[in-house]
Formats: C-alpha cells, structure tokens, sequence
C-alpha cells in the first residue's frame, strides 16, 4: 500500500511577517516621556467605570483558582467575559457605552456562537479587554494586587458602588457578588470554558446596569476622583494639575496648549515639557515627510518610485529642511529628563543618528527610507517587512495596505498623545 506523505509548503524566509505599528520607531520614546508626565495613564484608557469592574471582580473571583490546563480561562478573564456580554445583550445599541474594549468582536462572538470564550473573544489581557488596558492603573491606585486579587482600596470603591445600587454598602452586596462568583464557577466548570451562567434576562441586565459606563453614582465617582488626584505616594505625576486645567478646556482642546497652561501653572514641568516639543519637532517632521514620501510613491504602480523625484514636492522640502537642527534641539533637550532605568538621549542617537547632519531633500528621502527598514529589521528576532518593496537601489513600490491618500503636513501638532485624552475622558465622566 502506498504510503501518503504529507506535501511541504515552499520556503518561507525570516523577516516576512508584517511590521504594521510605528513605522519609524517614533514611539518608545515618546511612549518614556508621557510616563514621566503622567505614570500608569495609558493612551488606550477611555472610560473609568472600569476599575470599579476590576475592583468588584476581584472579590467576586477571590478565592477561585486558576486550572493549569485552562490556561486561556482565568476566573478574571471568566468575569470579563460576563461583563462584556452583558453589555453587549443588553445595552449594544446605547450610545453611552462607547469604549468597552472587544465590543466588535463580543458582538460578532454573541451572534455566531451565543457566548463568550477564549477562542472567540479574549483569552490573554496583555493589552486588550478592560484588564489589559486598565490593569497598570488599577494596581497604581490600590484597587488589585499584581495578580488581580483585592487591593487596598478595593473594598472602599465596592462600599461606594454598592451604595450606588440602593444596598447599604458592601456587605448588603454580598448576596450579589456570591450569584456572580457562582456563575463564573460555572462558566469555568464547562468543559471548554465559555460564558454559561444559566441567567435569564434580568439577571443579565442587572449585571450590564451595575457596570454600564454612565450609570455611576456621585459617591462611587466621588471615590473613584479622589483616588486619580491623591497627593500622597500614589500621585499620578502632573495628573492632578492637567485635571484642573479640563475646566478651562473644551472638545477641541490640543494637547500642544494643554502643555502651554501646564508649564504657566507649574514652571517644574517646563524641561519635561520641552523635551517633549523638542522631540515632537523632530517625529513630525520624520512622519510628514514619511507620510507625503508613501502617498506620492503610491500614485506609481509596476515601475515604482524614483525616491529622489520626493525632493521635489514643497511641502517634503518643508518637512525635512533644518531636520539636523531639530536633532540637535531634540538630543540636547532628552539630556534633561532624568529616567533611572534608561538614557533617552542614548536611544535617540542609536536610532535616529541618520538625521543628525545636514542633507538635501534627495539624500533625506533615501536615508528615511533606509531608517524605515532598519526600523523593520529590528523588531523581532527575523525582523518584520518594511511597507514598500525595493525595486532598485532607489526605487520603491509601496505595498496597498500602507498606500494612503496624501495629508496636509501638521508641523505645530504632535505626533504622538500624552495622556491628554484620557484624562479628559475620564474628567467628563467623573464630573
């Protein structure tokens, strides 16, 4: 009998996979300076109710164990999994809960399958669901412990949410929180894992009501405010001033001004600050011209572009001219801000040492795109691909996921965030 072997597929070589985020290795230190602003805020944050999930869940899931061989179903990621689709059952049509996490996916989730799991929703929180995002902030505020169990202030935020509800405080919500430990038992108990609590609707809708986004109580915010502006040994860095300035501001407040009134009410922010205006000179003028340099290659097709013609658009020529200046300003400045576990300055040279003499726009344009594929190479151990193919020494073809329509160049607006959003997010919702 002929024995059937199993065919191979052709080679596929290291450094093939997609490099899709940061092009240009603009962010890491960015990502350094807004720490330094406002440590444990992250952009991604959107709506505060969130710790009061985390804090509560803590003690629904506390003394639940984790099963080894359901490594993807934790007792806290079972508890995501009820929150969310309790939203998603509920309330998927309100407007007011805008920024749940997954609702997407949640939603496509509930409709093919009728339940939440690893497979089909969430089954690690590194970055994504309301632990992911949230979780370096809830530990900063006392309300979970580094493993999702109860903090410090865990039960004072419960006490506040559960008066919230019309109980008398946390002990009257025991009864509540024993019903939702139960149902996270069960759900764990299934043999793959999934949301099965065995709820009929109302159940389902008191747990979307108990933890929609907008349905806080003044005692419940009132906590949750004091925690975010605590001056003691938990205080968020400028967080407390930014918070003041929210009332000067409206919805198109810019984070550029936001720092000018920063800098006027406290002058101990200002070499922070001018780092941060320094280096954001300097990325803007990269992803501008970056940016124009993809659009106007992307107009060629089979033959690609001649990376050299760029220097001809005016806007690019604006972009890069004085760049070696603005390296030098953005160098000098990183040298001020004061960071025990990294040298800025130190990550700046390594990267971005291309730039830091003067060139022509021709010259710029084929170092930016030598800058673009070093930046791939270093992502993994294989390296990622750069968004373009080169068809010659300097000629590109830009691949048609990265090809975009050409932008206006923004040379006053930053490129990056610095917590500015999500202060203000959680200010509207906590006011």
């Amino acid at each position: 009998m002929a024995t059937s072997l199993p065919f191979m597929t052709s080679y596929d070589p290291p450094g093939t996979s997609e490099g899709t985020l940061d092009p240009l290795g603009l962010y890491q230190i960015a990502d350094q300076l807004a720490v330094q602003l406002v440590p444990a805020v992250r952009e991604r944050m959107q709506r505060i109710r969130f710790f009061t999930a985390m804090a509560v869940g803590a003690s629904v899931t506390e003394g639940l164990e984790d099963n080894p061989s359901q490594r993807d179903a934790s007792p806290y990621l079972v508890w995501e999994w009820l929150v969310v689709e309790a939203l998603m059952r509920k309330m998927r049509d309100d407007s007011s809960i805008w920024g749940v996490p997954g609702t997407l996916v949640a939603r496509r989730a509930l409709d093919q399958y009728g339940y939440l799991d690893a497979r089909s929703y969430l089954k690690t929180p590194r970055i994504f669901g309301f632990h992911g995002v949230y979780k370096r902030l809830a530990i900063h505020l006392g309300l979970v412990d580094v493993h999702l169990g109860p903090g410090p202030n865990a039960d004072g935020l419960v006490d506040a949410w559960a008066r919230g509800l019309g109980l008398t405080g946390i002990q009257d919500a025991k009864p509540l929180l024993s019903r939702w430990s139960t149902a996270v038992r069960r759900s764990l108990g299934e043999k793959s894992p999934h949301t099965r609590p065995g709820w009929a609707d109302d159940a389902w809708s008191e747990l979307a009501v108990a933890f929609a986004p907008s349905t806080a109580k003044a005692r419940e915010k009132r906590y949750l405010r004091n925690l975010l502006l605590a001056t003691d040994g938990r205080r968020l860095g400028a967080l407390p001033a930014i918070w003041q300035l929210q009332a000067e501001s409206d919805d198109g407040f810019r984070e550029e001004v936001l720092h000018d009134r920063l800098q006027e009410k406290d002058i101990g922010y200002q070499p922070l600050l001018d780092a941060i205006r320094a280096y954001e000179a300097f990325a803007r003028s990269l992803q501008d011209a970056f940016d124009l340099l993809k659009s106007e290659a992307a107009r060629l097709d089979a033959q690609g572009f001649d990376v050299s013609l760029i220097a001809r658009d005016v806007d690019f020529r604006k972009s890069v001219d004085g760049l070696h200046e603005r390296f030098e300003a953005a160098h000098r400045a990183l040298g001020e801000v004061n960071i025990a576990s990294v040298s800025l300055q130190n990550i700046f040279d390594q990267r971005f040492s291309l730039f830091a003499e003067p060139m022509d726009a021709g010259i710029c344009a084929r170092a930016l795109c030598s800058h673009h594929e070093s930046v791939q190479r270093s992502k993994s151990a294989d390296g990622k691909r750069p968004w373009f193919d080169r068809i010659g020494q300097d000629r590109i073809y830009v691949r048609h996921q990265y090809r975009e329509q050409r932008r206006d160049i923004m040379p006053d607006r930053y490129v990056h965030d610095y917590r500015g959003e999500p202060i203000r997010r959680f200010y509207v919702d906590l006011s």
